[in-house]
C-alpha cells in the first residue's frame, strides 16, 4: 500500500489552492496533506485560508532550512509537490528527497519568450530543473512548451496546475434570473502590470463621451488604490470581497475584463468564464488558450495596446441582450475543460 502523505512546499495559498486540496480529500479521504506556505510578511493578498481537519498549514517563516527538514522526517511523505524555483530551502529539500526516492513535482506557469534568461534555463536545464523535479506540473500549452524546451518528455508534464472553485462560480450561472445586465468587472490586485490604469482611463474616456453606458467595476486592493481615481461616475469600487460575495456582482454584471500586461495564467479568468461571463483580455493571458475564444464567448487584444481596448469595449456595447446571453453560455461551457478533480488525478496517478 503506497504512502498516504503529500507535502506542498507553496509559496502562497489561494482559494483555487485550496478547492484542490479539498477536492483530494474529499475523494480520496485515506491521504493527508502538510502545506508549508508564505506567511504575511510575503503574502501578496490578505486571503488566509480556512482550517481543515485532514490538512496541516505551516508558515514558512517559522520554518529554517533544518526544521522544515524535521518536518519532511517527521511526517515522510511519499510525493513533494513545489512551487518551482522561488525558495532555495525548498530546493535543497527536493535533492534529498529525490536521493531518497520521493515523487518531486515542480511547478511551472512561466511561457517561454526566449529571452536571454530563459535560453541560459535550456542550457543548464538539468543543473536549474531536472535534478531537483521528476515532474513538472503546468497550467496550459504556453507553459508546457517552455517544459518540453526544458527537456522534459512529454509524460513528466502533468495538468493543470491551476484550476478554479468552478463549482463555486458556476452557482451565478444558474442562479442567473437578470435579464438587463449592467457594467464591466475588472476584479483583481491595483497593480500596473494588471492594466488597470489603463482600463480606467479608457473607460472614462469612453463613458463621459457616451459611447458606452456601462460602468466599470472595480473589485481589488493594491498599490495602486491611493493613485487611481476611484471615486468617479462612472466607476464602482469594491476593495477585498470573499468569493461568495463576488460571485453576487457577478450574476448582474454585463462581461469579465482583464487587460494585463503579463499573465503567466491567470485563474480569475475560469472563474469568469464559470459564472457564465463574456470576456475581454490580453492575448498575452496564458487562460485565454483555454477559455477565451475570439468573437464567440469574448474578445483578446493586445496588451498596452488602447486603440485596440477602446475597440473591443465598443463592440462589446453594441452587443444585443441576447448575443451577451449566448456568449456568456459558451463561456461557462468552455470553463468545463479544466476543473479541481483533474488536478486531484494528476498527482494521485503518480502515486498509485
Amino acid at each position: 500500500m503506497p504512502n498516504k502523505t503529500i507535502l506542498i512546499l507553496y509559496a502562497e495559498i489561494m482559494p483555487y489552492n485550496v478547492v484542490t486540496f479539498n477536492t483530494l480529500l474529499e475523494k480520496y479521504s485515506e491521504y493527508e496533506l502538510h502545506v508549508v506556505s508564505w506567511g504575511k510578511d510575503k503574502k501578496l493578498t490578505k486571503y488566509q485560508q480556512p482550517p481543515h481537519d485532514k490538512i496541516n498549514y505551516y508558515d514558512k517563516s517559522h520554518l529554517n532550512y533544518s526544521q522544515l527538514v524535521v518536518l519532511y522526517r517527521t511526517v515522510n511523505p511519499r510525493l513533494i509537490l513545489i512551487s518551482g524555483r522561488m525558495e532555495q530551502d525548498y530546493l535543497k529539500l527536493a535533492l534529498v528527497a529525490k536521493k531518497e526516492n520521493k515523487i518531486v513535482v515542480g511547478t511551472s506557469d512561466n511561457h517561454y519568450t526566449g529571452n536571454i534568461k530563459q535560453k541560459i534555463a535550456v542550457l543548464f536545464s538539468n543543473f536549474l530543473y531536472k535534478r531537483y523535479f521528476e515532474y513538472m506540473l503546468v497550467p496550459g500549452i504556453y507553459q508546457y512548451e517552455y517544459q518540453r524546451r526544458l527537456g522534459y518528455a512529454k509524460n513528466k508534464i502533468i495538468f493543470p496546475q491551476y484550476c478554479a472553485n468552478t463549482t463555486l462560480f458556476e452557482q451565478s450561472f444558474i442562479q442567473d434570473n437578470t435579464s438587463n445586465k449592467e457594467g464591466i468587472l475588472f476584479l483583481g490586485r491595483l497593480h500596473p502590470i494588471k492594466g488597470i490604469e489603463m482600463l480606467v482611463e479608457v473607460h472614462k474616456e469612453l463613458y463621459d463621451s457616451k459611447k458606452i453606458k456601462d460602468k466599470l467595476i472595480v473589485i481589488g486592493d493594491g498599490i495602486l488604490k491611493g493613485k487611481l481615481n476611484l471615486s468617479n461616475d462612472h466607476l464602482e469600487y469594491h476593495s477585498f470581497m470573499a468569493q461568495d460575495e463576488i460571485i453576487k456582482i457577478m450574476t448582474s454584471v454585463k462581461y469579465f475584463c482583464l487587460p494585463s500586461k503579463s499573465e503567466p495564467w491567470g485563474v480569475v479568468i475560469h472563474e469568469a468564464a464559470a459564472a457564465g461571463l463574456p470576456i475581454v483580455t490580453t492575448s498575452i493571458c496564458g487562460a485565454a488558450t483555454a477559455f477565451v475564444k475570439q468573437g464567440y464567448n469574448g474578445y483578446l487584444f493586445e496588451s498596452e495596446n488602447r486603440k485596440e481596448l477602446e475597440l473591443v469595449l465598443l463592440k462589446m456595447n453594441n452587443k444585443t441582450t441576447e448575443e451577451i446571453s449566448q456568449m456568456g453560455k459558451r463561456s461557462f461551457e468552455l470553463s468545463k475543460q479544466i476543473h479541481p478533480e483533474m488536478w486531484v488525478e494528476s498527482i494521485i496517478n503518480l502515486i498509485e
